[in-house]
């Protein structure tokens, strides 16, 4: 064995630049916190099917792991603290602490150099990268210890898998990231630039077993989606961060810097509230934030909520003593889930007096798909007594595979449909009021449920709809009789003008 002493965070690096699917000499650069580490005449950068790969003596002199190479073998070993990374050349599994991961594009030998591809290893041994397609540069940088634009909640030791907190849904929506969690979690967050993003380190956690019905993972272990309809974020980014010690790290990935603030509060959310531009300069600051209910000014209006198993036991009874007169509980999602609390909150609103209703949050992504979709959610009505006071709802808000405007209208008409032959019933859309400009005039004949978190702008007019049924103007409610945070929901009308509409 030849001990090269120093390797380390640089190889499997999953990034998609535009290249060709054979080995390829590149003059990009590389830059390790502004210093420029770039190979020289001889030993160049690679690049295999869009991925970089790097000679690993270009990083010989730069870090300080443990490195070593068996030839015989074809095998690297690296050693950091307690993560221990195995890669072998042409081999497209690496090892991380013994447990097997696929990789983008395997190690390879070209000319005597053996290269190893860079973003898993950095990523696995705490680094970030990142490229830019204008400088052709690699960027390399070491996370800072808790300083500039950063919140940093209290660390805690590794745990087994089984005791990790189980990241079930991350969703990116009315400009803010929620993540779902199962439990308490304590994350950090950190911005970068070139390009900016803000990196949120969840540690202690793992990906939880309804994770992969809203969302999925490429061959080496990473998922992401679009954000098509915000005027800052494009792209949210998602990985298990390392195994040892746990943590899922999420990446958003900014078109620009943009102030933002924490929101966790311990009510199994993780929310990074993107800030609106003002007029005056945004701190640097990083604060969290205990949310205050919002006062709606409507005189007169329902008040409601809507709830999933989320928010815990909840005490109807308080709920409707604190003058919440209706209730959307999640019933499903996808083609088999069903919220496991969803019975439970539906006979406690019944008891409570409170107008209940259903709603489905949709993935479909074909017109099949959706029907299959509607087909779980008229199920989970039987089995909660069949009709409900209040129509079925289609929660529709998210675009994770980039539909266009006339595919989203094809998968939510098949779902409208398919859900008004089950049940009998005309249902109501939810949305977010961006999202809402997708929808083409021919969803008019639906009542709009439409999110806009705000205390004193309502929603605006959109191609489909020019008013709304009912308002969600708020993520961070709080409720006597519900544990944390809850959204708040006001409907267009009196209650009494509620229940006339429905016959009741």
């Amino acid at each position: 064995m030849k001990k090269i002493g120093l390797f380390a965070f640089l190889f499997l690096f999953l990034l998609a630049f535009p290249g060709e699917s054979h080995a390829a000499s590149s003059n990009s650069h590389i830059q390790l916190d502004g210093k420029d580490i770039s190979a020289g005449k001889g030993a160049q950068i690679q690049q295999v099917q869009g991925n970089v790969l790097v000679p690993l003596r270009l990083i010989v002199e730069e870090l300080g792991y443990s490195v070593n190479w068996e030839s015989k073998t074809g095998t690297v070993t690296i050693h950091k603290q307690n993560i221990n990374l195995s890669l072998q050349v042409n081999n497209p599994i690496a090892s991380v602490n013994g447990q097997p991961i696929g990789l983008a594009v395997a190690p390879l030998l070209n000319g005597g150099t053996t290269y190893v591809p860079l973003r898993f290893v950095s990523e696995q041994t705490g680094m970030e990268v990142s490229w830019n397609n204008e400088l052709k540069t690699v960027f390399l940088t070491t996370p800072p210890a808790s300083s500039g634009n950063s919140v940093t909640t209290s660390a805690s030791s590794d745990t087994t898998a089984s005791e990790r907190t189980a990241i079930n849904q991350i969703s990116f929506n009315n400009h803010q990231l929620t993540v779902t969690v199962d439990g308490k979690v304590s994350p950090k967050v950190t911005t970068l630039t070139q390009p900016d993003r803000i990196v949120v380190d969840i540690p202690d956690a793992k990906f939880g077993e309804e994770f992969p019905s809203s969302q999925t993972f490429n061959n080496g272990g990473q998922g992401s989606f679009s954000v098509t309809d915000d005027a800052d974020a494009s792209k949210v980014r998602y990985s298990m961060f390392s195994t040892s010690p746990a943590s899922v790290r999420i990446v958003v990935d900014l078109d620009h810097s943009t102030p933002f603030h924490l929101i966790n509060t311990d009510d199994d959310k993780v929310v990074i509230a993107l800030d609106q531009a003002s007029e005056e300069p945004a701190s640097t600051e990083t604060v969290t934030t205990v949310p205050v209910e919002p006062t709606i000014s409507s005189n007169g209006h329902a008040q409601g909520i809507d709830v999933s198993h989320y928010n815990g036991n909840i005490d109807w009874q308080q709920v409707a003593a604190a003058g919440k007169t209706f209730a959307f509980i999640k019933a499903t999602e996808g083609t088999k889930y069903q919220d496991n609390q969803f019975l439970a909150n539906v006979q406690g609103a019944r008891d409570a007096n409170i107008l209940v209703g259903a709603y489905h949050f949709l993935n479909a992504t074909t017109m099949d798909g959706a029907r299959q979709e509607a087909a779980n959610f008229a199920r989970a009505l039987d089995s909660a007594g069949g009709r409900l006071d209040l129509p079925p709802v289609m929660d529709y808000e998210n675009n994770p595979k980039g539909l266009t405007p006339a595919q989203i209208s094809e998968v939510a008409h098949a779902f409208l449909d398919e859900m008004e032959k089950l049940t009998g019933r005309e249902p109501i859309v939810y949305t977010g009021n961006v999202f809402a400009s997708k929808f083409d005039p021919t969803f008019s004949m639906y009542k709009l449920w439409v999110a806009r978190y705000s205390t004193t702008q309502k929603p605006t007019a959109v191609p489909a709809w020019n008013s709304w049924w009912a308002w969600q103007y708020s993520s961070t409610g709080s409720v006597p009789g519900i544990r944390g945070q809850v959204d708040l929901d006001e409907y267009n009308g009196t209650i009494d003008e509620l229940r006339a509409s429905l016959g009741l």
